[in-house]
């Protein structure tokens, strides 16, 4: 059972990654046959992996047709950054008391890393930084409820092919000032001020007039 399981998470990972760098576009059908004779496995597991990313919202079941990468339109988007605000908000306000010297170096050398990745434009690299900068505080909350949760909201915004070729100074500007508001997360945590740093994430750093940046 542990070894079928770890063969659907590895076409879970291979689809998954797949939509990630652009190789799967929005409405492009998953083509499972392909998947089968790409990875040399049987159908099983990956009807499996497929159901499951439907499930997270990465993909859509449709009778007769299979499944196809979802679009992200702009309302569900906006929809989604106020959700995250409010939750993160709430996390970063429950971890306030366990969060470390250690943990606030990380956030740091995160904040850091990620200034390096805009300046050479690694845009993957940026939201790689991204997401661990965020999960350090996340995880440190305590409350398993709330990190799935999260952890499900985010799996709708499963680009991170942004290219400052495509979109350009603006992405560039909208980073940075993005990245800014983590080094203002920093500082709030290391006053220990709760309620700050939970009004700052819901009110201001998911702004969901920036929403559409995660749309494709």
């Amino acid at each position: 059972m542990d070894s079928f399981k770890s063969l659907k998470d590895h076409v879970y990972h291979y689809i998954s990654e797949k939509i990630n760098d652009g190789s799967l576009l929005p409405e492009t059908k998953i083509n499972e046959k392909m998947v089968v004779d790409d990875m040399n496995i049987s159908r099983t597991p990956v009807r499996e992996a497929l159901i499951q990313l439907a499930t997270e919202g990465y993909l859509q079941s449709i009778p007769r047709k299979g499944f196809i990468v979802k679009r992200v339109d702009k309302n569900k988007a906006r929809e989604v950054y106020g959700l995250l605000g409010v939750l993160e908000g709430f996390a970063a306000s429950l971890s306030v008391d366990g969060i470390t010297r250690e943990d606030i170096d990380l956030l740091r050398q995160y904040y850091d890393q990620m200034e390096t990745a805009i300046k050479t434009g690694d845009i993957k690299a940026y939201y790689s930084y991204q997401n661990r900068f965020h999960n350090i505080y996340i995880q440190k909350s305590g409350n398993q409820e709330l990190i799935k949760v999260i952890i499900l909201l985010k799996k709708i915004f499963i680009r991170q092919t942004y290219t400052l070729e495509k979109e350009g100074d603006d992405l560039k500007k909208v980073l940075k000032t993005t990245n800014q508001e983590h080094k203002t997360i920093i500082d709030l945590f290391e006053k220990r001020d709760k309620d700050q740093l939970e009004h700052f994430l819901r009110s201001h750093h998911w702004n969901p007039e920036l929403a559409f940046y995660d749309t494709f």
